[in-house]
Parts: structure tokens; sequence; C-alpha cells
């Protein structure tokens, strides 16, 4: 029942209308460090994060079943593509991966209480509200699918998968919300972030964005 409650209270959050403006188109941002893809020679800008190494745009890689917000070919362009759970083991380039849960955490805990607002782009957002990018990571609003024929969050949100279960077989993923975050009434509670896990049965028809990382070898500089 609570799973039930905090989906539809997602769904009402990311498809409330909004008062500001959208972002007019996106930007791209300029990256120092870079690596090229060697499956489709498509080129990514990378951070250096203690000892973790991360790409610092969403994963772009065409497979079979990933797609583009809104199924428009611009969005894969701009945004990266969308990818579904079955597609999780090999969609990164050979020594590199999807993080766990416990990557995820140790990047969040270099940046303490500004954890969220150090990861998010300070562009490409409908409310970049105390965005910092300290980290260099430029998550944005790439919006996600919920359905089918349903995507929501451009500019407000984006979706990163974790490639983890918990006991139950559910995969998680981070759901981060730009700006202000947002807010759930029934538990008078306000974040940023969205840490969860799904059922596959409640996955077939949603697709999420890929942050690729490694570790960095010992003497290692990118």
């Amino acid at each position: 029942m609570k799973k039930a409650i905090l989906y539809l209270c997602l769904v009402a959050i990311i498809l409330s209308c909004s008062t500001s403006t959208k972002t007019s188109r996106y930007i791209s941002p300029f990256f120092e460090k870079t690596i090229t893809d060697a499956r489709d020679s498509i080129k990514y800008g990378v951070i250096e994060l203690g000892n973790q190494i991360w790409f610092a745009e969403n994963l772009k890689f065409k497979t079979p079943k990933s797609i583009c917000y809104r199924k428009r070919e611009k969005n894969c362009t701009n945004y990266g593509r969308l990818y579904p759970y079955d597609e999780l083991e090999n969609a990164c380039p050979k020594g590199w991966r999807i993080p766990n849960l416990n990557d995820w955490q140790i990047l969040k805990a270099q940046f303490q209480h500004d954890s969220i607002y150090a990861l998010l782009d300070t562009i490409n957002w409908e409310t970049p509200i105390g965005h910092l990018n300290t980290s260099g990571l430029s998550l944005h609003g790439t919006g996600y699918q919920m359905k089918k024929n349903l995507f929501v969050g451009e500019g407000k949100a984006t979706t990163i998968w974790i490639n983890q279960m918990n006991k139950y077989d559910e995969y998680f993923h981070a759901h981060i919300f730009g700006g202000e975050g947002t807010y759930f009434e029934k538990s008078n509670y306000q974040t940023n972030e969205v840490l969860h896990a799904h059922p596959i049965e409640n996955l077939n028809d949603r697709r999420f964005a890929i942050r690729c990382m490694c570790e960095k070898k010992e003497d290692e500089r990118l």
C-alpha cells in the first residue's frame, strides 16, 4: 500500500503544472577530460571523484530496447538514452559499470549535506534553485519513461538506475528532483531524492537513464 501511495504521489508531482519557464534549449557542457566508447565512437565527459571515475553524461549507446525521451531522436543526443532493467548488465563500455548502492552512497558522502545539489547541473533545469554541480557530475532534468507511452519529468526530474536488487528481487533506482525538490503532503516530507526499488513486473515499461562508473586503479590519473 505504501508503495502504491508513493507511486501515485510521484506521478502527481511530476505531472503537476509548473509556473516556471521551460528550458528553451539544451546547453551542452564542456568537459576537460573525455573517453570514447569503442562500440560506437561516442565521446563522453568523465570526472574523477575520490577513488571513483564517473561519466559526466548519460549513456547514449543504442541497445535493442533503449529509447529516446518521448521517442524523439534529438532527446537521445541531448539527454542520452533510456534503458529497461533487463539491459543493465552489458550497457556500459568494457571496464565500466552501472553503480550499486554503495557506489551511490560513496559519491554523495563526498559532498555531505549538499550531496544532491552538488550533483546537479546548474543550467538544464526549469528551476535550478540551489544547484551547485561542485562534483561536475552534471545531472540534468532528462525525465524518464513511466509507462509505455507516458514520459514525465523533463526539466524537473531525472531517474538513474542503481544496478542492485533488494531481498525481494526489486531493482533500485534514484529519482532526482531539481530546485526545491518534491513534497509529500501526507508525510510532510520534502526531498530532492527518492531512492527505492520496484518489483520487476512493475518495470516492464519503465526506462531510466544510466551513468557509468568505475574504480580508479592505483596510480591511475585521467
